[in-house]
């Protein structure tokens, strides 16, 4: 393409959709069945079920891209709908943390691409990026789809209920989901519908869109880009409490749906570390929570938080053992064969501890927990009914932030006092509460330091817990090992079982000295708080 007068300038002039129209956004709750009788149960629910404005419709949607996923890689996808003989062409890409995306339609006169009409429905650099390559067809979706719309809660939403399959080439996928789509009226009511449609029946938020499937059925997970790790989110100083804490709960929610589908997949261990990240972001902001209105909900959130992530620990400690600690020690060289057979006798406990936490990710206890947190953010919950603009949550961030960071380092130094007699207990409770600072430091240090120190005090802290960690994992491995007890291991096996153990009792011993002096060194040289991160003199 070329700019000028050429097809990026044509471009330019009718589609400059940087302007952002509202028009150009959809507000969508995506939940998935466990079972796909579950779906027949919720359109039978009164609810749905008495609805009048009802109908059903077979879709049948192409998605382009092309020949080096162009599209794809810049996040966005193109799809030509036909709904029995309507076509429809949608471009959409997702708008940010949240349930909005960018979605921009226009009705077509047939299955065909038409240049002309992208012009209008792309965004300027993205046709840049496209340069000219031709958009060849990926994959199909069928669906027939069972729409109700409902006012409900002050709001006008659209359920759809879908049954359908993703066909990319030989490959095919079925699946079953529910998607609630925002017609008018507040982000609450999607979640407080959801929740009264889970009543009965396990769902559970899911960020998976229809092309997330069909591309990874035709290029394989290993060429789609894996979702972002959990970055917390950028908060400014002129931002109110109440401003600070929903940007928090928004951005650690849709990275907690983002990676709950990875769990239970063994050979994704990633997954499990990015959702106990986002699952300690959200402990963080319900701790804040606590600190400026009603602290009873916080608290009951922050436990089910709390219950979630423990049913993620089994599965990370397998992982940390397979592919970190016990590939440091085979790759000395040390009794190859005998770390291959105990590798092959762990694999099974670790892919079934992954078992165990997909299916909990998958339960209707997690699904509900997400959707009541996502309903209370939604409803500022912890502004207690306060409107007047004169609450603690209206006042800067700024103050909450130097309370949190107080309060974090405190916890730390208080649970790290007599260090050197702590048992393992007690080093366990102090990393916890490390993780806590380090995670509060992230998001609220550069509000109370200049960015450089800040940097500096972010980097010992992740030094300290990453000491910590090592120590922790450790001492878990022998732990872990120990359920071998009962197999039959050959004289080789044995004997990397003896080198593995051997080595984690010299690495433990070894790294007891750098502990302690890392441990020496954050006391002296940091403190938050009135001192606003400066060393103690």
């Amino acid at each position: 393409m070329r700019g000028g007068d050429g097809e990026l300038g044509a471009a330019r002039r009718h589609a400059p959709w940087a302007a952002d129209p509202a028009g150009d956004e959809e507000t969508e709750l995506k939940l998935l069945c466990r079972d796909p009788a579950d779906l027949d149960l919720v359109a039978a629910m009164p609810l749905l079920a008495q609805a009048a404005a009802r109908r059903t419709r077979q879709l049948v949607s192409t998605y382009y891209d092309t020949p080096d996923y162009r599209l794809l890689r810049q996040g966005y996808t193109l799809r030509v709908r036909d709904d029995v003989g309507r076509y429809i062409v949608t471009v959409k890409a997702k708008r940010g943390p949240g349930l909005t995306r960018f979605e921009r339609e226009e009705r077509h006169s047939s299955a065909q691409l038409d240049r002309q009409q992208l012009k209008r429905l792309l965004p300027v650099a993205l046709l840049d990026a496209l340069e000219g390559e031709p958009l060849l067809p990926v994959f199909v979706s069928r669906i027939e789809r069972e729409e109700v719309t409902l006012d409900f809660a002050g709001a006008s939403i659209e359920v759809a209920m879908d049954r359908g399959r993703v066909i990319a080439g030989a490959r095919a996928e079925p699946f079953v989901e529910l998607e609630l789509e925002l017609k008018r009226g507040p982000v609450a009511a999607l979640y407080a519908l959801a929740l009264e449609l889970s009543a009965d029946v396990a769902l559970v938020p899911s960020a998976r869109t229809k092309s997330d499937r069909g591309f990874a059925l035709a290029l394989g997970s290993a060429g789609l880009p894996e979702p972002g790790a959990s970055v917390a989110p950028s908060l400014r100083r002129d931002m109110t409490s109440d401003e600070a804490m929903l940007a928090i709960l928004i951005a650690a929610l849709a990275q907690a749906v983002d990676h709950l589908p990875r769990v239970g997949d063994a050979g994704d261990p990633e997954g499990v570390h990015q959702l106990r990240v986002a699952l300690r972001r959200i402990r963080v902001a319900l701790w804040l929570a606590q600190q400026v209105g009603p602290p009873e909900k916080a608290r009951a959130l922050s436990a089910e938080a709390a219950w979630l992530a423990n049913e993620l620990s089994d599965a990370r400690e397998w992982d940390v053992l397979a592919t970190e600690t016990m590939p440091a020690v085979a790759d000395r060289g040390l009794e190859g064969e005998g770390f291959r057979e105990l590798a092959a006798r762990i694999e099974p406990l670790r892919l079934a501890a992954h078992a165990r936490a997909g299916a909990a990710m998958a339960s209707s206890r997690a699904g509900r927990f997400l959707l009541d947190l996502g309903l209370w953010a939604s409803r500022h919950g912890w502004r207690d009914g306060a409107t007047d603009g004169r609450g603690p949550t209206d006042r800067p961030v700024a103050r909450l932030a130097k309370k949190a960071l107080v309060a974090s380092h405190r916890k730390v130094l208080r649970r790290g006092r007599n260090f050197d007699r702590l048992d393992a207990e007690g080093r366990h409770r102090l990393r916890i509460a490390l993780k806590t600072l380090r995670y509060a430091s992230d998001m609220f240090l550069p509000m109370v330091q200049a960015g450089r120190r800040a940097a500096r005090h972010v980097d010992r802290l992740r030094q300290l817990q990453d000491d910590l960690g090592r120590q922790n994992d450790a001492r878990r491995s022998p732990e872990l090992l120990g359920r071998l007890a009962d197999a039959e291991l050959s004289p080789a096996a044995n004997r990397a079982l003896g080198v593995l153990l051997g080595q984690e009792a010299f690495g433990r011993v070894e790294a007891e000295a750098a502990l302690r002096r890392d441990w020496a060194a954050f006391r002296r040289r940091f403190a938050v708080g009135r001192k606003q991160g400066k060393r103690r003199r």
